[in-house]
């Protein structure tokens, strides 16, 4: 196992969709329960700054209708509106870094992977939202591009229980840990 200053020179954190578009009720696709884990994300938010590790905002900006997402699920999140701009309630330090995305996969056709390259990362902790699609496939798409996987399971949900649920057994059995971020936290505080 990794030391915990090993852990935190090549460790990042990557928040996905934390946007007004699905945390505000005048959102698009709002979902009530998303906002449920703003309090934790924002106390590993603190400690991630506080440690220097790199932050990564992965937003939905979409742009045209030629967009998967905007087939499957009709415009929302559109690049330069409201419904793309990170929630108020969430915090966003002045040395975070945005990637945007234009499907669940956080690293198809986005420069996520070079953004966490170019930063030395090795292992990144997933938070955000929805677990059960765009937490599950970019989590997927991390131990896919080689990187170790941790999902902090208080700083992710969905709208539907029982997809989350699943979503984060498989985080565990096939993807890498599901863990808690005051476990997390703990860990790579440990001298």
């Amino acid at each position: 196992m990794a030391s915990a200053k090993d852990l935190s020179s090549n460790t990042a954190v990557v928040i996905i969709d934390m946007l007004n578009e699905y945390l505000d009720p005048k959102g698009k696709v709002y979902c009530e329960k998303c906002s449920s884990i703003i309090p934790a994300m924002n106390r590993v938010i603190d400690f991630a700054e506080q440690q220097g590790l790199l932050i990564v905002f992965n937003n939905t900006e979409l742009t045209s209708t030629t967009d998967p997402l905007v087939r499957k699920w009709g415009l929302h999140a559109e690049k330069g509106t409201w419904g793309c701009r990170l929630y108020p309630a969430v915090k966003q330090p002045s040395a975070a870094v945005t990637v945007p995305k234009k499907n669940y996969n956080g690293f198809f056709d986005t420069s996520l992977d070079e953004v966490l390259k170019s930063h030395g990362v090795g292992r990144v902790a997933i938070c955000g939202i929805h677990t059960h699609v765009c937490v599950l496939i970019t989590a997927t798409a991390a131990f896919e591009h080689g990187y170790d996987v941790d999902v902090l399971i208080d700083c992710v949900t969905t709208g539907y229980q029982p997809n989350h649920d699943t979503r984060l057994r498989y985080f565990g059995t096939h993807i890498g840990r599901g863990i808690s971020s005051e476990e997390w936290m703990a860990e790579l505080t440990k001298r």
